[in-house]
This record gives structure tokens, C-alpha cells and sequence, in this order.
């Protein structure tokens, strides 16, 4: 058992080693010109796209009558979604040991950073798009995903200290299996001193134990971080730290002022996927979120994958991981609706700016437009009301063809009546100013919302619903 052990560590820290390599060299892109990264894109794109082909029977098949010596450039390829590389999972890998029925029985039985196969890292996705992916990395893979996560941590303002070591908290899934709770583990040899909380306790268990590590950087979900900042106001919640950096949910203006005003921080985002998990980290020179896109090519398309200028909400995302030939992810959909900059930011690295994200496609509501026609209205419109209305303390939004139904935790010695009156008013308002003809607004009052552990915690801000919410509390509703 000792040996066993001792053999896990000395893998782990081998990878973490590793990957502080790489991230020196990333350090190195922050001074590069936006063609000395294209021309990176191309070199590496050119090397996964001639891997893929000789060794995964999916994508030989896929390009099949594609002279690949003249393609530099994923848009000059088929692109593919989820569902096509689940369904074909054995024929996508480049490594034939490795099955979906062999990964998914190692998967259910993760404790902690375990190898498979004695050097790959697999991980999942919370299905909350409504299917379920799986993706595997190689050490070597894994150790760019690590380095990446070093870099988003040094555009922060956090770097590593030999005494003294830096006390992070991280806020997120409850299981390795899932990406956010994965790195955490991989890193978790010494370098700092980590504490790991999963977004699923109840809040006075994760105020009790914040309480008692004392935090420098805070690193937790942004519906966690403004319920956090709450307690803090309220003062029963008693920490200091200087970093927060939110991620896998989107950050909004209103859980950033509420940051400002517990901690006196300017909060940063990340934005990360399974896929590709540090895919956007915010500078703290500036706060601009951005798009690291020297380790993948993401273009920002329309519903028919046209691309999409820079100012321009996208549909979705096609995305290229540069770095996995082990799962190769090529032109790949990803349904997070993204908005790029037409300017640099002025810290001068050479990554695109992510403007703004709307969340997913499949989270919109689509209604009927008071003109005719439909109206699709996204996530982020019904959330910011909610997030900015001080008497609520946390939320869950789920609609269906003719009906929205908003979940509330209400904070003590709210007017309930009044509150549901004021939100029903608002969030029509809201819908009538796009254009949309509202649907029916019912307004649920609970005690506490639950996080659910197959979503790693998160919320789904709006959630296509099947049914509703079952009918409980104080119930108003507004035709």
C-alpha cells in the first residue's frame, strides 16, 4: 500500500514538474506577436490533423477525399458535435487499448487523481447540455492542461512561494471526475496549500470551513461567490482574501459589484471547458477576458457555421484542441455563445478579448415575437435581474413553452408577496423591451435550492425543462 502510494505521488509530481516547464514557456507568449501565434496555430494544427488521420479510424473515415497536405485550417474541414464523437468514442481515440465501456468503468470508480492504463487522465462532462461526453488526455496532455491553469493563475497575480505557501480555496465539483475538481487534485502536491470545497455543502458548512482556513485567493463559482459575499456583508462570514478569480458559470456586472462591495476586490473570471479547460483567463491589469488561443483555434459561427466578426454574438463555437492527439478534437461544436473584441487589451498580450457569453444556445428561451416570429432570448437576460435584486439570495430559472418558473431563496424578513410582485413585473418588462410577447411567470419561494452532484454543482441559470418545478410555497403567478 506504501509503495503504491508513494508510486502515485511520485507521478503526480513528476506531471506537475512538467508542466511548470511548459508554463515557463507559455510565459514566453504573452510577448508575441498575434502572427507569431498563428503561425503556431498552423504548425500544430498540421501535426493533429496528420495524427488524426493516420491513427483514428473516425476521423480516416471523416476525411476521406480531403488532399489534407492542402489544409492549414480547421474552417477547410467537416466539423463534428458531441454527440458523433460519443457514439464513435473508440473509433476517435488514437490509442486502441482505450474503449468507452473500459473508460466508463474506471470512471465510476475515481477517488482521487488516478491514472488509467497507468498514464492517461479521464474526465467527464456534468451532461448539462443534455449529453454526457468523456474525454481523455495523456500525461503529457494533462501536463498542458496543469501549465495552463499555472498561467491563468500568474495573469491573476498568483505565483508560487517556497516559504509561506499561498492558501488557496477552490469552490467547485464534488468529484475528480469532473474538470474543475480534477486540476485541483493533480496539483495538490505541495506547491500550495489547498483547500477543496465542493459547491454541493450547504453554505454554513462552507462559511464554517472558509472561516477557519482563512483564504488568500478565493477561486469559487460565481453564484457561490455572490451568496459568499452576502455572508460576508452580513458579517458572519470573516475573510480577507485578495485574489478571486470565478469560474465554470457566468460572471455578471451584479455579482462583481457584490464582490467589490464584501471584499474591496475587483473579482476576474476564467473561462474553461472539459474540453479545453483553461480556454479564457481574465489579466489583472485590466480584467479582459482572454481567449488563449495559443493552445486551440475557436471559431465563432452562426447556426449555420458561418463565421462571425469580432462584436458579433456567435451561435456556438467550433472548437480545435491543438494539444490532444490522444482524443483528437477537431472542428468540434460547442454551444456557448460567444462575442470576441474588435480591440486588443491594452495589457498588451496578443490573445483575443472574449467580449461577452450568453451562456448556451440550448439554455435560450425561444417566444413569440410580438411582430410574428420567434424571439430568442438568452440566459443572461432573466439571470442579471435576479442577480441584482438584493433580497434574493439564491435562484433557479427553468421554463417551458408557456411557462417561466423562478425558484427563490428569499433573505430573511422579505415581503415575499411584494418581492414575486416586483420579479414577475421586471422579468416581462424585460422579455416585452426584446420584442418577446412574455410567457406565464411563476414565481416559487423554497428555503434552499440544492446543487445538484451530477451537474458538479453548478446551476443552469435558465434550464429547458421537460416539466416543472414541483408546486410548493408561497406560488404567485402572472398570465
Amino acid at each position: 500500500m506504501w509503495g503504491r502510494s508513494f508510486s502515485y505521488r511520485l507521478r503526480q509530481s513528476t506531471d506537475l514538474v512538467r508542466a511548470l516547464l511548459i508554463s515557463h514557456d507559455l510565459a514566453a507568449h504573452d510577448h508575441w506577436s498575434i502572427q507569431q501565434i498563428r503561425n503556431e496555430q498552423k504548425r500544430q494544427f498540421k501535426r493533429l490533423v496528420a495524427i488524426a488521420a493516420e491513427r483514428s479510424p473516425f476521423y480516416r473515415e471523416l476525411y476521406r477525399g480531403i488532399r489534407l497536405e492542402d489544409v492549414d485550417w480547421p474552417a477547410q474541414l467537416p466539423a463534428i458535435d458531441k454527440p458523433q464523437m460519443m457514439a464513435r468514442f473508440d473509433d476517435v481515440v488514437t490509442d486502441r487499448r482505450l474503449n468507452r465501456a473500459d473508460v466508463d468503468s474506471h470512471l465510476a470508480g475515481l477517488t482521487r487523481d488516478d491514472y488509467y492504463l497507468g498514464e492517461y487522465r479521464v474526465i467527464t462532462t456534468a451532461g448539462s447540455s443534455g449529453f454526457r461526453g468523456v474525454f481523455v488526455f495523456n500525461r503529457r496532455e494533462w501536463a498542458i492542461e496543469l501549465a495552463n491553469a499555472l498561467r491563468w493563475q500568474r495573469m491573476i497575480g498568483v505565483r508560487p512561494r517556497l516559504y509561506d505557501r499561498i492558501k488557496i480555496s477552490t469552490i467547485g465539483a464534488d468529484a475528480p471526475q469532473h474538470v474543475s475538481r480534477r486540476l485541483t487534485e493533480s496539483g495538490n502536491v505541495g506547491l500550495f496549500r489547498l483547500q477543496q470545497l465542493p459547491a454541493t455543502r450547504p453554505l454554513p458548512d462552507l462559511v464554517a470551513a472558509l472561516n477557519e482556513f482563512q483564504p488568500e485567493v478565493l477561486l469559487p463559482y460565481p453564484t457561490v461567490a455572490g451568496l459568499l459575499a452576502l455572508e460576508q456583508i452580513e458579517r458572519r462570514l470573516r475573510i480577507a482574501p485578495r485574489v478571486i478569480s470565478t469560474h465554470s458559470e457566468p460572471l455578471t456586472s451584479d455579482t462583481k459589484e457584490r464582490i467589490h462591495e464584501a471584499w474591496g476586490v475587483v473579482a476576474l473570471d476564467h473561462y474553461g471547458l472539459t474540453e479545453v479547460s483553461t480556454f479564457g483567463a481574465a489579466c489583472r491589469e485590466y480584467g479582459a477576458l482572454h481567449a488563449l488561443d495559443d493552445l486551440f483555434i475557436s471559431e465563432i459561427v452562426d447556426d449555420d457555421n458561418n463565421p462571425v466578426p469580432p462584436g458579433q454574438l456567435g451561435s456556438k463555437v467550433l472548437l480545435t484542441n491543438l494539444y490532444n492527439t490522444t482524443q483528437p478534437i477537431i472542428r468540434y461544436e460547442v454551444s456557448d455563445m460567444l462575442q470576441m473584441s474588435r480591440e486588443p487589451c491594452r495589457c498588451g498580450r496578443p490573445f483575443p478579448v472574449i467580449e461577452r457569453i450568453e451562456g448556451r444556445r440550448e439554455d435560450c428561451m425561444t417566444l413569440r415575437g410580438v411582430d410574428g416570429g420567434d424571439i430568442v432570448v438568452p440566459p443572461m437576460v432573466v439571470s442579471a435581474l435576479l442577480t441584482r435584486t438584493r433580497d434574493i439570495s439564491e435562484y433557479r430559472v427553468s421554463h417551458g413553452p408557456r411557462l417561466l418558473s423562478v425558484e427563490v431563496v428569499a433573505r430573511p424578513g422579505t415581503n415575499r408577496q411584494a418581492l414575486a410582485d416586483s420579479l414577475q413585473a421586471s422579468i416581462r418588462e424585460r422579455l416585452r423591451a426584446l420584442g418577446a410577447v412574455p410567457p406565464d411567470v411563476n414565481v416559487l419561494f423554497v428555503d434552499r435550492v440544492v446543487r445538484e452532484s451530477r451537474l458538479m454543482g453548478k446551476f443552469k441559470v435558465v434550464n429547458t425543462a421537460k416539466h416543472q418545478p414541483a408546486r410548493s410555497g408561497l406560488e404567485t403567478t402572472v398570465p
